[in-house]
């Protein structure tokens, strides 16, 4: 008895051993997940903000070559560094204003429109400029570039005014799609009308033909139940002439 207890006691720690290692294994395993998964947060933490910082070093660089190619530009061909700072602001902030204007659908005509104003009003500058103020080529065509850019400028922000809400939310609603459901709709309908009409035709001939057919029993029930009385009545005398 001792020895069975003391089996049974035996078998019953093993499973407990072996819970134990289970729990541990498992244990085990999620630790380890969690310090992968940690160390791939942390290496993909640092993998975008590598990439953000080059980004922005390369960004910075870029801008900084493009602010001294104008300066250079100005002060060779204009005369002085500001007219190349003055076109390079202006240059960026009409493109600004023309992508904007092309994603509110403002008609391409009017940048259009812009454009060759900015053109005119450049031409007539550098002439007067030249002609009548007497002044160097390079001040001169300096200025005219100037006063384009920023007729340009202004007339695309003038532009921007023309924005109507309905024409740019068309753009991102499904109206190709609204317009076959409704004809889908309307087609339905002419055939559900099309359909009740057949079956209301259907309902009534057939009703017709069960009328027919009932009056047909009817009929035959009644002959089968004057059959019977017949043959009911010739069979009562002979039952009393029986008695």
């Amino acid at each position: 008895m001792a020895e069975r207890e003391e089996s049974e006691r035996s078998l019953s720690e093993s499973i407990d051993r072996l819970v134990a290692a289970v729990r541990a294994l498992f244990a085990g395993h999620w630790a380890l997940l969690r310090a992968e998964l940690g160390a791939i947060a942390r290496d993909l933490l640092i993998t975008l903000i590598g990439v953000a910082a080059i980004v922005s070093l390369v960004v910075t660089a870029l801008l900084g070559l493009l602010i001294a190619l104008f300066l250079v530009i100005g002060e060779g061909l204009f005369g002085s560094q500001l007219w190349g700072a003055a076109h390079m602001t202006l240059i960026l902030l009409s493109l600004a204003a023309a992508i904007a204007s092309t994603i509110l659908r403002i008609a391409a005509g009017r940048r259009a429109r812009a454009l060759a104003i900015a053109v005119l009003v450049g031409g007539a500058s550098l002439l007067l400029a030249i002609l009548v103020f007497k002044w160097a080529a390079g001040p001169a065509a300096g200025a005219a570039i100037t006063l384009g850019l920023a007729v340009l400028l202004a007339d695309l922000l003038a532009g921007l005014a023309t924005f109507s809400a309905q024409r740019f939310a068309d753009r991102f609603l499904p109206l190709a799609s609204e317009a076959e459901l409704r004809a889908t709709a309307g087609a339905l309908e002419d055939l559900r009308d099309e359909a009740l009409s057949g079956v209301a035709t259907e309902i009534g001939e057939a009703i017709g033909s069960a009328d027919a057919a009932i009056g047909t029993l009817r009929r035959a029930i009644s002959r089968a139940a004057e059959t019977l009385n017949r043959a009911a009545e010739r069979i009562r005398p002979d039952r009393e002439g029986d008695a």
